[in-house]
């Protein structure tokens, strides 16, 4: 039970401003120890001694600060102290690091390398002169040596009590009147003091001497150390129990200034461990039924007593990561093969969009129903699917069509298309990389206990850019083809990153390597984080969009030109196939499955849709002579021939809609074919019927009818005839996808700017 009215949190903190007070000198007059080195007042006054390099690491370590750019070295400042800024720069702290900037916000003034290294129990060189170093460097600390000063707002990230720690002596001995504070000295064996100023000075110099202090606890009835070892690693505060037979309520009834005796150091008889704290000034009376353990007695208690440091477990290093080795080589091609099928699923799932788009509902996104059908369509589990949509948002390849309020593929998505499969990934892995969509939130509770829909704002994480890095990254460390336990991962993810840890960045780490898996990025394996593969290495590293194809490339197998048919009217590629030979299996045969090979199954629909794109029998009987490992089997000879023989044998126009058949009985028959009643044929000529119905449904319509009718050209010329194909709806009107935050800018661009902020000081 804290109270805002007790005091600052930090001891002897300064809050609400980056500028420090004056200082004397050491002849008392105010004026500087040195007269050639010039005081600093604020942090604008640090960043104006900078160098331009030192300027453009700042803007590097810090990008939010380049963003919009700053007028000058003083904007600069002001932004870098603004709370929103210091926290997300606290985020990128590592434990260590964050654990001296503690020290450097709870340590007495003035505050040095060395008072922080003794405060932590490590020495001044080595790891706490780096992390102190990282932290100017970020301007999260600033001041000369022998006065470092962490940035107020840095001071209040850390909570009113940092590390655990209480309020200092002063604020927790604030309820004790003048004379009471003398009744403390006098148990504690120190001299009188003129006022209660001086009296919480001479405790605290009492708390800083290490062998005094434990004189004094030593002294102390048993169970004192018990009471203390409860408070000392935070929380600070005890609430008092009021039970009757408890030592407790003794302290409660008894006045602790007037019972003992006020000239002995030591504990009266009936003294309990509590009373015997709160008559020393060792415990401050914080409520009627609180107590607080005052910071310095903390810092006591820490070092001396049980602990050596500030912190009960100090993270000097990084947790040691025990590793298994695998074939670099198996791991590319493995994710290689998951890699090149993403661009294929993107196709099929934007070309089904095109033609029967989702609805974009009244609160953003597209609907549960229209995931779970996607998620049929591509034969993938709800989970997977949802990623793919989000991935392809993220792309740009798809948006809600603002006109229509549908769903729709942008016009980028044509220009993809027209890319090789490597690029089309290359496209689709560097947007997942920036992107802050985090696809594993689609179809979770949201606040009002609703499903979380795709696309929508709610997908939106602000953590999941830098945690896509951060786990890749801690992949990358690991030597080529290597994999450790993924709980080691996340064990030195939280290291890198203790204020981004917890059940939910667990969970976002698991949701990250999971799409990584899918993205081809990382290899699985079993009981492992899995292997990073090559290709996720080199979008790591932020290589042009040609290298990281190039890059993807060299993980996969040549490409295959044959196909394996079998008699069952499937076909096997080994591989993957050449582009051009792909794209003309998935025009005569639909994919099963995909993965390391592909199944294809010709149809009768396949063949018709080879046919309807202007294909003619010959074409398909000497495109599969020349891709087939083996003879053509006879029933798929069969296949062909049979649908040739029937296509186009009834031809539909418009006019509203015309059937016009090669000779006059195939027309009489159709019309007397009791399934055709229902699409209003009636005959106009000898060979010739029309109907009131759109030519694409007169088409459906037959064909659902056991009829293999094609469409005319709309001048009724003769072969070949090629069936118009539906016109591609693509979404012309909309709000193309930005990452929610602005663009930072590039490492020249930084350098500009820090160039032009030295020069305008």
């Amino acid at each position: 039970m804290t109270r805002a009215d007790r005091g600052p949190a930090g001891g002897g903190a300064s809050q609400g401003s980056d500028t420090p007070p004056a200082r004397t000198g050491a002849n008392g007059t105010g004026s500087p120890a040195s007269a050639s080195v010039p005081r600093r007042r604020s942090l604008a006054d640090e960043l104006r001694s900078w160098t331009v390099e030192r300027l453009a690491n700042l803007l590097a370590a810090r990008p939010d600060l380049a963003v919009p750019p700053p007028v000058s070295l003083a904007s600069l400042a002001e932004r870098a102290s603004q709370r929103a800024s210091v926290a997300l720069a606290m985020d990128r702290l590592d434990a260590l690091t964050l654990q001296v900037l503690q020290a450097l916000a709870v340590s007495p003034e003035p505050v040095t390398a060395s008072s922080t290294a003794a405060l932590l129990g490590l020495p001044e060189q080595g790891a706490v002169a780096d992390a102190i170093e990282q932290l100017r460097d970020t301007a999260l600390l600033w001041g000369p040596d022998e006065g470092l000063r962490p940035l107020v707002n840095a001071r209040e990230a850390l909570g009113e009590n940092p590390v655990g720690l209480g309020p200092p002596l002063a604020s927790a001995l604030n309820n004790s009147s003048p004379a009471g504070m003398q009744q403390f000295l006098r148990r504690l064996g120190l001299p009188a003091t003129p006022d209660p100023v001086s009296a919480v000075g001479s405790i605290s110099a009492l708390a800083a001497d290490a062998p005094r202090m434990r004189a004094v606890l030593d002294s102390a009835p048993a169970g004192v150390e018990a009471v203390l070892e409860k408070l000392v690693w935070g929380p600070p505060f005890g609430r008092i129990s009021l039970s009757a037979d408890d030592d407790a309520y003794e302290a409660e009834t008894q006045d602790p200034e007037t019972d003992a005796d006020p000239d002995s150091g030591t504990a009266e008889p009936s003294e309990s461990p509590l009373e015997w704290l709160l008559a020393r000034g060792i415990l401050g009376r914080w409520t009627e039924d609180t107590v607080v353990l005052p910071r310095e007695i903390a810092f006591f208690l820490r070092r001396h007593v049980f602990g050596s440091g500030l912190h009960r477990d100090l993270a000097a290093e990084p947790p040691a990561i025990a590793i298994a080795q695998h074939d670099p080589r198996n791991a590319d091609a493995a994710a290689g093969a998951a890699a090149i099928a993403v661009p294929r699923r993107i196709e099929e799932l934007l070309d089904a969009w095109a033609a029967g788009p989702p609805g974009v509902l009244r609160s953003g996104g597209a609907g549960i129903r229209d995931l779970r059908r996607t998620a049929a369509l591509l034969d993938v589990p709800e989970e997977e699917a949802a990623f793919l949509i989000e991935l392809a948002y993220a792309a740009g390849l798809v948006a809600a069509d603002l006109a229509s309020g549908f769903w729709l593929p942008t016009p980028a998505y044509d220009r993809w298309l027209d890319l090789p499969p490597e690029r089309r990934w290359a496209e689709l892995a560097a947007a997942w990389l920036v992107s802050d969509r985090a696809a594993g939130r689609v179809g979770a509770p949201d606040e009002r206990n609703r499903q979380v829909a795709p696309l929508s704002a709610e997908v939106a994480s602000w953590a999941v850019t830098e945690m896509r890095r951060d786990l890749l990254g801690e992949l990358d460390r690991l030597p080529q083809g290597a994999t450790t336990a993924l709980d080691a991962v996340v064990e030195r993810l939280f290291w890198e990153r203790p204020r981004r840890s917890g059940p939910a960045m667990r969970q976002l780490v698991d949701w990250t390597l999971r799409e990584a898996v899918w993205l081809g990025l990382v290899a699985p394996v079993r009981g492992g984080a899995g292997i990073l593969a090559a290709h996720g290495r080199a979008l790591l590293l932020g290589l042009p969009r040609d290298a990281l194809a190039s890059a993807l490339g060299a993980a996969l197998p040549e490409p295959v030109r044959h196909v394996l048919i079998q008699g069952d009217l499937t076909a096997i590629a080994p591989g993957p196939l050449a582009p051009e030979v792909a794209r003309e299996m998935a025009l005569i045969a639909d994919i099963e499955s995909a993965g390391a090979a592909t199944v294809y199954r010709f149809t009768t629909a396949s063949v018709r849709r080879a046919f309807d794109a202007g294909r003619a029998a010959d074409d398909l009987h000497a495109f599969l002579a020349e891709h087939s490992l083996h003879e053509i089997p006879q029933a798929l000879s069969y296949l062909v021939d049979d649908v040739a023989r029937r296509h186009g044998r009834v031809r539909v126009g418009a006019a509203v809609s015309y059937v016009r058949a090669d000779n006059d009985a195939a027309l009489t028959e159709m019309l007397a074919d009791r399934r055709t009643g229902g699409l209003g044929l009636r005959r106009i000529a000898p060979g010739v019927a029309v109907s009131e119905l759109p030519p694409a449904e007169l088409l459906e319509g037959l064909r659902a009818n056991g009829y293999a009718p094609m469409a005319e050209n709309e001048d009724g010329s003769g072969a070949p005839v090629v069936v118009a194909t539906a016109r591609a709806r693509r979404a012309t009107s909309f709000h193309p996808y930005a990452v929610q935050r602005q663009a930072l800018p590039g490492s020249a661009a930084v350098v500009g700017l820090a160039e032009d902020l030295a020069a305008g000081g």
